[in-house]
């Protein structure tokens, strides 16, 4: 494991993308350990990997999302959210708050949501006195829900990975992504108060019945999804289907917002994304290989217990490891290199799968707005053309606030489980 580890930080520190860093990684543990016989299995276990069903869903719902997000959705989306928020007190940043949870339920992507939140919000706010540097920490900081919310590509990728119903997993992030939204409003009025940031004038009941009917049908994508899937109609990776065909009929038809170019852009990026995520499934399941070998899920077990035995420390210390990693790593990556460890760990202390799930999800969001790499801050710092340490810095409260709901979720299995238990059979 030693090749293996000193190979892979090497590769990272180089700059090489991921994909390639997992893949040389592992040819080099072969070629160090003089294990070239298991080369053999390497193709096998590569297309293995990405030989099932339910990872269909996951260029389905990323061409979905891609689909809804021409024809100005993100300024509807926002005008709804500052039609219901806009009259408090530093309203617009609670537009931007709200407007990054709307949005996730499109997108499921948080670097998606940075910037196009971003770009609309960020002009108008500067415009209105916000200190520019805390309005792009906000925003990146709030984008971390948009993985929470139906779609989302970290919860079928760990599904896919653990064998955990991915209906569940969609249903059981709502909850946490609701409560990180409620504590940064609240931090967000706290800072609104003491800046003296102005409010809209109240919108009338008819101004927001106006802006929800001209949003109404992308807000419906992610009910879509979870109806479909909550009453037995569609599998998760049919509902992405039907979720194609849907964003389809909504773009085309009533915002009349697809043109051949448009439709090349959004295929060509659905493309793209999709052959990284797929480059990464394909090396991850050559290394559960070498992990297999090394007998590494229980060794991480076995080291975890030997320090103590304590369910709440093995917890405390499976969240401090994620949070490092987050600091380096994308979400995919991590969730690769981690979840056949994290579910020995998990049958160890009998925690519930989409309960772990949630936990592992919420980590690797953190990360997102996490210096060194926090992607989302480096997506406001070029939306802003600001210094990415002074974002960074602005950020640092509010991944506090993250923080303590990721404590929350993680000692009280409840606030994700209740609605998973509920909704879904």
């Amino acid at each position: 494991m030693i090749w293996l580890g000193g190979i892979f930080f090497l590769t990272l520190m180089m700059g090489i993308p991921i994909a390639f860093v997992l893949g040389l990684s592992a040819f080099g543990y072969f070629l160090a350990t003089d294990n070239l016989r298991f080369l053999i299995a390497v193709p096998q276990r590569m297309f293995s990997g990405q030989d099932s069903f339910v990872l269909l869903a996951i260029p389905l719902f990323i061409l979905a999302g891609n689909l809804m997000d021409v024809g100005g959705l993100t300024q509807r989306l926002v005008a709804f959210a500052n039609s219901l928020v806009g009259r408090f007190r530093g309203g617009l940043s609670l537009t931007a708050v709200w407007g990054s949870f709307l949005f996730g339920g499109v997108s499921g992507s948080a670097a998606a949501d940075a910037a196009a939140l971003g770009t609309v919000l960020t002009p108008e706010m500067k415009r209105q006195g916000y200190q520019e540097d805390y309005s792009a920490a906000l925003i990146g900081v709030s984008s971390i829900m948009a993985p929470l919310v139906p779609p989302s590509i970290a919860m079928i990728l760990y599904g896919a990975l653990s064998g955990t119903s991915i209906s569940r997993l969609f249903v059981a992030g709502i909850v946490p992504g609701v409560l990180l939204a409620v504590i940064l409003s609240a931090y967000a009025i706290w800072i609104a108060g003491r800046r003296g940031y102005p409010k809209l004038p109240p919108a009338s009941l008819g101004e927001i019945g106006r802006a929800l009917g001209r949003c109404a049908p992308v807000l419906l994508l992610p009910v879509i999804i979870i109806g479909g899937i909550r009453g037995g109609v569609v599998t998760p990776t049919e509902a992405a289907a039907v979720a194609v065909v849907y964003a389809m009929l909504v773009a085309g038809l009533w915002y009349r917002a697809l043109s051949p170019a448009r439709l090349r852009r959004v295929f060509l990026n659905t493309a793209l994304v999709s052959a990284t995520i797929y480059l990464l499934i394909a090396f991850a399941h050559v290394l559960s290989l070498i992990f297999s070998i090394e007998r590494l899920p229980q060794a991480v077990v076995t080291t975890l217990t030997t320090v103590s035995e304590n369910k709440w420390v093995i917890l405390l210390m499976v969240n401090l490891i994620l949070l490092v990693l987050g600091m380096f790593l994308d979400t995919v990556g991590i969730l690769i290199l981690t979840v056949p460890a994290l579910m020995a760990i998990g049958n160890q202390l009998d925690l519930d799968p989409v309960h772990l799930g949630v936990i592992v999800v919420f980590n690797c969001l953190i990360g997102f707005a996490t210096p060194p790499v926090g992607l989302c801050l480096y997506v406001m710092s070029g939306v802003t053309r600001r210094p990415i340490e002074a974002i960074s810095l602005h950020a640092l409260p509010m991944v506090g606030l993250a923080l303590i709901v990721l404590g929350l979720i993680t000692a009280f299995p409840q606030i994700v489980l209740f609605l998973p238990d509920l909704l879904v059979e």
